[in-house]
């Protein structure tokens, strides 16, 4: 017989073998049992939390015949069904893979046709901000106008994704991460169903690691039970999760507050060589430094944890992860005064009073004068709307296709000590529509794109003496430009082009004249999926 792990033999089968999630339990419990559920819930919380399995018991639960105190009776009919992995009344989505419109209107088609043998039929849809738009423009159609034997519960991890049209039309219940009590309380019943011999510490180290999501915490405490011959210690726990003691992380922090950064990197290196998880290692530091704030409030630690916040944030969205925590520690060492410089790659060259050279792969690089204080972009928001119409005028794949290979370049200098954090911001963007002269280059967060387009110039510095393209650039977040496309097509829809605009013109309102509307939309729609690789584009009526 196959081993069942952990996390599966103790799933909750009802509300009640729920932990940390009261006021989700209670709305529901209530919910069902004086008939006032929603026809559309909407489960946002982190990962590991009890969303779905939450979801799973309240299909149960409204489809049971003889519920008692908002306990599924696991006799009739219903619930006999319902705990069915096949049963054709409850449907499972996970969004992450079935994203797009074709999925929707198939289940749009199906809705109506009436349950086979449960009372209502229950859509359940797993990270729903995966849907693509068009997808999402299909369900809120079905959302509006249910059918009364319909019940949608959608989740999702990340809910700002989520449209607002969506969220209006749904009950949202916020899952909050397990609290630590909880956490403990549940791993240790476990522990001693299973006979399973741990360590308070052990326990206390794998909640640490768990961020809150109790299936994360049975899937390690599972882990360490098949790697562990005799008691699980906290020290098993740190090996296998990838983190660091207690005791190391505050040397780290002590390390950090006496400026002694070379052996921080020394600490990271030697880290990432065993395995260790680097952002979990970085996000305990930050949580140390802010207890030590919140004790002693002091500029330079508050300094230091700002720095480390920032780079944390750029690790999770990069797979330069240990490049991206070095530069973060060497960017702090105040013994180093160095702003950031552009560089140009050339034959040989003979070094000058203001210029120092370094090796780096066998290419003689030449860094120039240091520039102390960078010159902000003037008017950027003018600028912005100038670039975005000019790259969009000359789009084109092959020239996409030329610059995403010609990207990869760009990894032989996320190192260097001048200008290995802007590479590294470079290499985090994705090269998203290319012109001749113009690229519009997208980000996932508003902060680093604000701070890009502020410093234009020696992103494009880089790209030129690295790559050398001289090319303007532009930065937008993933949101923007979403919006932006949806506005190309509308635009080409209605033959309206876009003009190429001189920088230096002082008119900005983009105003264009209307040609010939096109006979066909199909010519629109291949147009944009060759410049953007979208596999379904739809044309939206305004």
């Amino acid at each position: 017989m196959l081993y069942q792990s952990l996390y599966r033999k103790y799933r909750p089968k009802n509300l009640n073998e729920v932990y940390g999630q009261d006021i989700v339990v209670k709305i529901l419990t209530n919910a069902v049992k004086y008939e006032k559920f929603s026809h559309a819930y909407l489960f946002t919380g982190s990962r590991g939390c009890g969303k779905t399995s939450v979801a799973r018991i309240l299909a149960r639960m409204i489809n049971c015949e003889n519920l008692k105190e908002g306990i599924p009776c696991e006799e009739c009919n219903s619930c006999k069904e319902s705990s069915l992995n096949n049963c054709v009344d409850i449907i499972e989505m996970d969004a992450a893979s079935n994203n797009g419109v074709d999925e929707i209107r198939d289940l749009k088609q199906n809705i109506y046709i009436s349950p086979s043998s449960l009372k209502y039929k229950i859509y359940i849809i797993d990270e729903v901000h995966m849907l693509s738009i068009g997808a999402f423009n299909a369900l809120l159609k079905i959302l509006e106008e249910p059918p009364e034997h319909a019940v949608f519960i959608l989740a999702t991890t990340d809910i700002e994704k989520v449209p607002t049209t969506i969220i209006s039309r749904c009950q949202v219940l916020e899952f909050k991460k397990i609290n630590n009590n909880d956490m403990f309380k549940r791993l240790k019943e476990i522990c001693d169903k299973e006979n399973i011999k741990i360590t308070d510490e052990a326990i206390n180290e794998i909640i640490l690691n768990s961020d809150g999501g109790l299936r994360d915490a049975i899937g390690l405490l599972d882990l360490a039970t098949s790697y562990a011959e005799s008691e699980i210690n906290e020290e098993m726990i740190q090996l296998l999760s990838g983190s660091i003691s207690s005791s190391e992380i505050k040397e780290i922090c002590d390390l950090l507050i006496n400026n002694e950064y070379d052996k921080v990197v020394e600490y990271i290196d030697n880290y990432s060589s065993s395995g260790r998880d680097l952002i979990k290692i970085i996000d305990r530091i930050i949580e140390e430094l802010n207890n030590r704030i919140i004790k002693n409030y002091n500029d330079d630690i508050v300094e230091i944890n700002r720095c480390l916040i920032e780079a944390e944030t750029q690790m999770k969205k990069s797979n330069l992860a240990k490049n991206i925590f070095e530069l973060s520690i060497m960017s702090l060492n105040k013994k180093s005064n160095v702003s950031r410089e552009t560089i140009t790659e050339t034959n040989k060259v003979e070094p000058s009073k203001n210029v120092d050279i370094i090796e780096n792969n066998e290419k003689t690089v030449e860094i120039k004068e240091v520039i102390n204080t960078p010159a902000p972009t003037k008017n950027i928001d003018k600028l912005k709307r100038i670039r975005i119409n000019n790259t969009l005028a000359g789009a084109n794949k092959k020239l996409k296709e030329n610059l995403e290979e010609k990207w990869k370049q760009l990894e032989d200098y996320t190192l260097d000590k001048k200008v290995g954090s802007l590479v590294c911001e470079l290499l985090d963007s994705t090269p998203t529509v290319v012109s001749d002269k113009n690229v519009i280059l997208t980000y996932s967060y508003d902060s680093f794109v604000d701070k890009g387009n502020m410093y234009l110039k020696e992103y494009e510095n880089v790209i030129k003496d690295i790559l050398n393209l001289d090319l303007k650039i532009i930065f937008m977040t993933n949101t923007d430009w979403n919006k932006t496309k949806k506005e190309y097509v509308y635009n080409l829809k209605n033959n309206i082009p876009y003009n190429y605009m001189e920088e230096n013109d002082v008119e900005l309102d983009n105003e264009v004249q209307e040609n010939e509307q096109q006979e066909e939309n199909d010519d629109i729609i291949k147009k944009m999926s060759e410049l953007f690789d979208d596999s379904k584009i739809e044309i939206e009526e305004r």
